[in-house]
């Protein structure tokens, strides 16, 4: 039996390239970042926005905010995010990240959404997706132990007041 591992978010970069190759998906031009592009779907019933960075018809990187359970009855999101290999070292994780929270929560207030929560769940061993939540989520994460596949995992958990 295959041993299950923590949610990649690559695999929804390479999934989404695919269903853009393929003509299955479109995303619309944000608001706040030109470069910045979204896809509103829900895979698994629950809303996911994923924000990407195009370039050349080619997905460089992504965002996700997924929706799961509230924290203090406030919304929490599921966050993940990925860069492509030959565009890692470049700040692009960071800026990817800033800009999908800065639309997340300007669309979040005009839907009268006043505050929400973000949620990062990082393996132990990856040392730069914890180095990024580190810094822009939470400089102080929970340890813990992934549901799914075992690994040691760090939480960050960071709450986010909307603009009017």
């Amino acid at each position: 039996m295959a041993k299950n591992r923590i949610t990649d978010p690559m695999d929804a970069l390479v999934g989404l390239q695919t269903a853009l190759d393929d003509g299955i998906v479109t995303l619309t031009p944000c608001e706040l970042h030109s470069d910045l592009a979204v896809l509103l779907d829900q895979p698994t019933d629950k809303p996911r926005f994923t924000y990407a960075f195009i370039e050349k018809n080619k997905v460089i990187a992504v965002a996700l905010f997924v929706l799961t359970e509230s924290v203090q009855s406030i919304p929490c999101f599921s966050i993940g995010y990925a860069v492509v290999d030959s565009r890692r070292r470049n700040s692009i994780g960071s800026r990817i990240l800033l800009q999908a929270i800065d639309e997340l929560r300007h669309g979040l207030s005009r839907n009268r959404v006043s505050e929400f929560y973000l949620e990062a769940i990082v393996s132990t061993e990856n040392i730069p997706s914890n180095k990024l939540a580190r810094r822009l989520i939470s400089d102080s994460p929970k340890p813990g132990t992934d549901c799914f596949s075992g690994e040691p995992i760090l939480q960050y958990l960071r709450k986010v007041e909307c603009v009017p």
